[in-house]
């Protein structure tokens, strides 16, 4: 009986505490505005909120028809020129691009490994220094 008796007192326990969190969340829109900002409410400057809410956009209605057509087959023989142009635009600066950097890469001094850049400023190097 004693088992029964405690399984009870959790059940009321736990419908307790949800009926009390259902309650609060209910009218928590509300009672925010209610908290001063130091005690963890809105910030200050937060402006008011609007006395009417906004209705919802009427999701299923079907929007009007296309004052406009679909483009004519010249218009889409110009519009593929152009993408067709600017494509072979766009790939001839990339080469140009490509072949100034080969260019470049080509023309720049080329060190092996450091130790050659220490032996090159070795062998420019006075042998003797001059005495003060």
């Amino acid at each position: 009986m004693s088992e029964l008796a405690a399984l009870l007192r959790r059940l009321a326990t736990v419908l307790g505490i949800s009926a009390a969190c259902l309650a609060t969340g209910a009218c928590s829109s509300s009672v925010i505005d209610s908290i001063p900002s130091w005690a963890g409410g809105e910030p200050a400057g937060t402006p008011e909120r609007p006395a009417t809410t906004e209705e919802y956009p009427p999701v299923n209605d079907r929007p009007p028809p296309r004052s406009t057509g679909l483009i004519t087959e010249e218009e889409q023989a110009k519009a593929e020129q152009e993408l067709a142009a600017a494509r072979a635009a766009q790939t001839q600066r990339a080469q140009q691009v490509q072949k100034d950097r080969n260019d470049m890469l080509a023309n720049s001094p080329t060190s092996a490994t450091p130790e050659s850049d220490n032996a090159a400023q070795q062998k420019n190097k006075p042998k003797n220094p001059p005495a003060n």
